[in-house]
């Protein structure tokens, strides 16, 4: 968790900001807003701004589907 007196930028302000522009999408909050939830062990979807907590160190064990293992191969122009 970063120093909340430090002087410098937080460098994780220009990620999203950076991020955002290279996803065509716009925030739903100020980055710092964003940052401080993140830092609290929140998520934060940028699409929808919804906030899910306590959900920053969860791990997640996803598996694909049949149909979702055939629109892969199909995606990486294997079929």
């Amino acid at each position: 968790m970063r120093n909340p007196f430090s002087r410098q930028p937080d460098p994780r302000i220009q990620e999203l900001l950076d991020l955002a522009e290279a996803e065509g999408i716009t925030l739903p909050y100020d980055p710092e807003t964003i940052i401080s939830q993140e830092d609290l062990g929140n998520v934060v979807d940028l699409e929808t701004g919804a906030i899910i907590l306590s959900e920053a160190d969860t791990a997640y064990d996803w598996t694909l589907t049949p149909e979702g293992e055939q629109l892969a191969r199909i995606l990486r122009g294997e079929v």
